[in-house]
């Protein structure tokens, strides 16, 4: 291929390569005789990365300790494969699975409509998350006509004082932004990934090729490197929404374009009415 010839007479490498070629020198010559390894984000493990872990083991006998959560895989574009995931027992024979059941960030509420929300994909796994936190209203959604400049300054009296992220699909959707005060932080949703705050604030939720869910189609070359999972409609862009509910304390506040709303949005207000205040004039 012609990337590969460019690498190699540049003398360069990239990440995938670094995980192959790691691979292959610890088949070859072994390795220091580690006796744990353990795993974060496990679910945004690929396959080359699992054939290095189980080489390691081979050579060491090494106990593996994974933690992650399949709700979360968000790094598809990356080579992660959520089969690695769900198949965790196949792959690593004899291990013990333990549910972490308990949590200390949502609220009860929150975690009726992302647990809902989240497993209409038929291939997650169905997990009943605990809490003793509990809030009637956990997502508020604003509506706007044209731009979110029209609900912003209610947006940062609501959050005043506030810890606060402010998430959406894409870095440049800062520019959406009328202004930024001390306790707001603005990040893309994959970034945001196993922070939290008090609320949040979600944009671009409109139901555009560029939103959430995004409906930009990948290139045909894709196919040949990226792994064939997740057959149900847009699950990892659900995965991704689900990441952004999950980071608040307190309070979800979703800008929404009135004339134009995601269609997670509706589903949102379709299915969770109950647990949802909106806010249609200021």
């Amino acid at each position: 291929m012609d990337y590969e010839k460019t690498l190699k007479s540049k003398k360069q490498i990239d990440f995938h390569d670094m995980i192959n070629e790691s691979t292959k020198i610890v088949k070859k010559t072994g390795i220091y005789q580690y006796k744990y390894i353990i795993i974060d984000e496990y679910q945004d493990t690929s396959l080359n990365k699992v054939e290095l872990i189980k080489e390691i083991q081979n050579k060491t006998n090494a106990k593996l300790m994974a933690v992650g959560d399949d709700w979360q895989s968000i790094y598809g574009f990356t080579g992660s494969n959520l089969d690695i995931f769900i198949d965790f027992l196949k792959i690593f024979p004899n291990s013990k699975i333990i549910k972490l059941k308990q949590t200390y960030r949502n609220p009860k509420e929150l975690l009726k409509i992302t647990r809902k929300f989240i497993c209409k994909n038929p291939s997650q796994i169905y997990k009943r998350l605990k809490t003793k936190k509990t809030n009637k209203y956990p997502i508020h959604i604003y509506y706007y006509d044209k731009s979110i400049k029209e609900v912003w300054d209610k947006i940062a009296i609501e959050t005043s004082n506030k810890d606060t992220l402010i998430l959406s699909r894409n870095n440049k959707d800062i520019n959406q932004i009328p202004y930024l005060v001390k306790n707001m932080h603005f990040l893309t949703i994959h970034k945001s990934k196993g922070l939290e705050s008090e609320n949040t604030v979600i944009i671009n939720l409109e139901n555009n090729y560029n939103s959430l869910p995004s409906k930009i189609k990948d290139s045909e070359y894709l196919k040949y490197v990226k792994p064939k999972t997740d057959n149900f409609k847009y699950a990892e862009e659900r995965r991704l929404f689900y990441v952004a509910l999950t980071r608040c304390k307190n309070i979800n506040y979703l800008l929404v374009k009135k004339d134009n709303p995601s269609i997670f949005i509706e589903e949102l207000i379709k299915n969770y009415s109950k647990y949802i205040k909106i806010h249609k004039k200021y």
